[in-house]
């Protein structure tokens, strides 16, 4: 059992970190060229992978916790996302920027929690409910809402069927 544990928590890891670098590079890459469209798919497939195996892997107290809740959310995020992009319906663009930048949000969100877990300076804080962690995830949020709003006024006026 102790293996397959194992299997799964560097499935994770290793699908996280490809969906780290997949994502920052279509994040700010140029859109809509061959790169961005291949390693968009990579992105979509690691963030796949990574989000399934969050809901099996389980916590040390042996049950599910908050995050894994949020690999669900991912996954419901995510998904429309490549789907409005084979569709190509009068939303497609819109729905895929939200989408995507949500999901790329929610993986740093999770990233700001695993260093919160894992680095040893850092664990105090998250056991001690200390206010940098959710002063750190509101930063993080604030800075994806602003990407948020520019990706959506850069891009309001492709996308769009006649």
């Amino acid at each position: 059992m102790e293996i397959l544990n194992q299997t799964i928590s560097w499935t994770h890891t290793i699908s996280a970190t490809l969906s780290l670098v997949f994502g920052t590079i279509v994040l700010f890459g140029n859109k809509g060229d061959l790169r961005h469209k291949k390693l968009g798919l990579w992105y979509f497939y690691a963030m796949l992978i990574n989000n399934l195996t969050a809901l099996v892997i389980i916590n040390a107290f042996g049950n599910w916790f908050f995050p894994h809740y949020l690999a669900i959310a991912c996954l419901i995020v995510i998904i429309p996302g490549i789907i409005a992009i084979k569709l190509k319906h009068k939303y497609w663009l819109k729905i895929h920027i939200i989408s995507m930048v949500i999901s790329y949000y929610l993986l740093i969100g999770g990233a700001i929690n695993e260093a919160f877990l894992h680095i040893p300076k850092l664990r105090p804080f998250i056991i001690n409910n200390d206010p940098i962690v959710g002063i750190t995830q509101m930063v993080a949020q604030i800075l994806f809402i602003g990407l948020l709003i520019y990706f959506l006024r850069k891009y309001r006026k492709f996308g769009v069927n006649k």
